[in-house]
Order: structure tokens, then sequence, then C-alpha cells
């Protein structure tokens, strides 16, 4: 029997680690694989700021799933309605962060959908 918190092991009988308070189980997880070169998330800097314009729900899920495809990493802004209101996007539309070498990619797949 092991804790799934802790993965402290125990003996038959016992159906609650003592230092988690958590049901014990038979068996522990495989942990995961190290994430390859390719998977690895991405850490710089998401400089350029691209105001698409786009209102249309259809059309941002579908600039969102381009931009997924092409694995251009990117920070949605202004989905909140206070938000919009606050930084003037009183119209609602997707603004979206992305790095600068992917700009021009990302400027292109935005081309595509409007």
């Amino acid at each position: 029997m092991f804790c799934p918190q802790c993965r402290a092991e125990y003996r038959p009988g016992f159906f609650e680690c003592a230092d988690c308070h958590v049901a014990l189980v038979s068996h522990l997880p495989e942990p995961a694989p190290p994430l390859d070169a390719d998977d690895q998330p991405f850490t710089g800097d998401f400089d350029i700021l691209i105001r698409t314009g786009l209102q249309d729900p259809v059309a941002i899920a579908l600039l969102k799933s381009l931009f997924e495809e092409a694995e251009i990493p990117f920070i949605e802004l202004d989905q909140n309605p206070v938000v919009q209101q606050d930084s003037g996007n009183i119209f609602g539309s997707l603004s979206v962060r992305v790095p600068r070498e992917r700009e021009a990619e990302a400027r292109e797949i935005l081309r595509s959908v409007v």
C-alpha cells in the first residue's frame, strides 16, 4: 500500500497515510516521462502586441487554433469585460502578445483569418 501524495509505503492492513491523512492505494502511478526539448514550455518574451480586431467568437477560436497548430506561443489579452473597458478596448476585440521572432508568421496567419 502506498500514499499517493507523499509516496510512502505501508504494510498491508493500513488504509490511511499517517502523515497526509489520505487513503492509500495499492499501486503508485508511473511518473511522467521527462519532456523532450521540443515539448519544453516557451520561456521567452511576449514582446509584440497584435490587436487583431476580431470580435466574432468563431474567428477568435479559429485564430487561436491556427496559432496552436503553428506552435506560436501567445497570450490572450482583454478577454475580461472589465479589463476591456479599463484598457479602452470597448468593442471587445481580441489582442494577443507573441514573441518578436514569431511576429511575421502570426500576422500572416491573422491575415488568413480576417
